[in-house]
């Protein structure tokens, strides 16, 4: 798997397993919820994914294997929603399970997983924890020649991305096997930068360096249009979805740390 394949295989895994929601994809979320997330994955004949209405294969991610697409076929439609301290899934329509769980016993089941040599540090454990509270998903996978729906987004959390001193790279203090190219990571070093925030709010990218903020930037949907079509990544009618999704990151640079209290759109 190349360097970016694995990179956004990782980000996608982030947001699924950081973003809890409680309504069905028809469904708007709940007004209650802070950070909010409606995505939608469909796989095709040919192993093609795409996901929120974007071709992944545009975005360097491969096509699935035949045995991977012959256990997709089989299950067609499976379904997570999950509120607070419930998870519910559904296969082909049907409930098929459904998780109740607290602090306590996700804390058990992490001592019990490091047993067996799955560890999960205690750095993530805590984000973890602060993500369930305030956050929901809405999670759809569908064997299907459709594209998806497009992504519907509001997470005013920022994600937290750490770079380390040798490129290695951590999202949500998990860390990732892939880090990125030295040379870059020199260039960042070079300007001394120790932490950097990006927030996409409503067509608008905002972001800071050190806590001083750098010109913005908004996209007009004509222009995400030509974009997308120079681009191939067939996003045309998804433009309304991407322009209205409020998301950001608050990147920790080598040697430094993340900002207090930043929150996207705030």
């Amino acid at each position: 798997m190349s360097r970016k394949s694995g990179f956004l295989i990782a980000v996608l895994l982030a947001c699924v397993v950081l973003v809890l929601s409680p309504a069905a994809y028809a469904d708007a979320p709940s007004p209650a919820a802070a950070n909010s997330m409606q995505v939608e994955v469909t796989i095709n004949s040919a192993g093609e994914v795409t996901a929120g209405g974007v071709y992944l294969a545009a975005l360097g991610v491969g096509q699935l294997d035949l045995q991977a697409i012959q256990v997709i076929k089989t299950l067609d439609n499976v379904h997570l929603v999950s509120q607070g301290n419930t998870i519910n899934l559904d296969i082909q329509g049907m409930p098929a399970l459904k998780i109740e769980w607290s602090s306590a016993s996700r804390k058990t089941m992490a001592d019990l997983a490091a047993q067996y040599g799955f560890y999960v540090t205690p750095e993530v454990m805590a984000r973890i924890e602060e993500w369930i509270p305030s956050a929901n998903l809405d999670f759809t996978a569908r064997y299907t020649n459709d594209v998806s729906k497009p992504a519907v987004v509001s997470v005013s959390k920022p994600v937290w991305i750490d770079l380390g001193p040798d490129g290695q790279l951590a999202i949500e203090k998990g860390a990732l096997a892939n880090g990125i190219d030295s040379t870059y990571v020199s260039m960042i070093k070079q300007s001394g930068a120790k932490n950097a925030t990006v927030c996409w709010n409503k067509g608008t990218l905002v972001t800071q360096v050190d806590g001083k903020a750098l010109p913005a930037l908004t996209v007009y949907a004509k222009g995400l249009q030509v974009l997308s079509q120079t681009l191939n990544l067939q996003i045309e009618k998804n433009v309304d979805p991407i322009l209205s999704a409020l998301v950001g990151a608050d990147i920790s640079l080598p040697g430094g740390s993340h900002q207090a209290n930043f929150a996207c759109g705030q």
